[in-house]
């Protein structure tokens, strides 16, 4: 796994999130991302090509794909429901909107012709994809409880995400 797949699936990944981030005028993001962003989203996709998984790339790269757009496209919602503090405006850090969780379900489904393209299970890659955005939003939680910033719930959504792939690829 690797060469210009791998590559392909990587800058689709920047593509995107770059034009999510540019359609939202309330984006942080709106002039791009930052080396530590890069670095949490992109790492746990990274080691998955090192250790030689196909499955584990995909879907921790679904996962921060649903991320980004559940984040872009629910950040221009009226409003969002955050589990701890009910209604709150929209682009509140671990609140959902209904637009954003469609945006997370498309996010994931964007990487299945990838899974298709490198023989991979689709399913796989999906489900990843969601549980890890998912996870996200969870650990979003904890952002301002325990004073960790959202690069590491990006990492650990992402990594959550390809590893839940992997598993149920296995």
């Amino acid at each position: 796994m690797g060469g210009l797949p791998a590559a392909l699936a990587v800058v689709y990944l920047v593509v995107l999130g770059s034009l999510a981030s540019r359609a939202n005028p309330r984006s942080q993001d709106r002039m791009g991302r930052t080396a530590g962003q890069v670095l949490a989203n992109g790492l746990p996709a990274a080691l998955g090509l090192l250790w030689g998984s196909p499955v584990f790339f995909l879907s921790a790269l679904a996962a921060a794909a649903a991320d980004t757009l559940a984040t872009e496209v629910g950040g221009r919602a009226r409003r969002a429901w955050h589990l701890l503090r009910g209604w709150v405006p929209a682009g509140t850090n671990a609140a959902v909107s209904l637009q954003g969780s469609l945006a997370l379900l498309l996010g994931a489904l964007l990487y299945l012709p990838w899974a298709l393209w490198l023989g991979v299970p689709p399913l796989a890659v999906v489900v990843g994809g969601v549980v890890g955005a998912v996870a996200d939003t969870l650990l979003g939680l904890g952002e301002d409880r325990f004073r960790w910033g959202n690069n590491l719930t990006n990492l650990l959504s992402t990594a959550l995400g390809g590893g839940v792939g992997f598993l149920i690829a296995a």
